[in-house]
């Protein structure tokens, strides 16, 4: 069983590895988005400043893997930094509260 995560875990980072040298794909920045659901797959809608830069779909069971994973990362750096990171909504929030 420890072997076979270690294997994941190299697999996982070669992969990453390659995707960030690559030419070959694609690399894409966004800073806000929109999310969808239709009957079978899960969508967001990337954007740059507001403006629709890509749109990504996938499967119910890929999009809840990718939420665990995300939240996963995202606690675990905010508890070492001791820091909360904000999101965009309390961002927004808080901008509309002062104009």
């Amino acid at each position: 069983m420890a072997e076979q995560k270690t294997k994941d875990k190299d697999e996982s980072k070669n992969t990453i590895e390659y995707a960030l040298e690559s030419d070959e794909v694609v690399k894409i920045y966004a800073n806000g988005f929109a999310n969808f659901l239709n009957n079978a797959d899960v969508g967001l809608v990337l954007q740059v400043n507001g403006r629709p830069k890509a749109v990504v779909n996938m499967s119910y069971t890929l999009a809840k893997t990718l939420y665990k994973k995300l939240g996963s990362m995202i606690q675990q750096f905010e508890k070492e930094s001791d820091h909360e990171i904000m999101d965009t909504d309390f961002i927004s929030k808080t901008l509309t509260e002062k104009n």
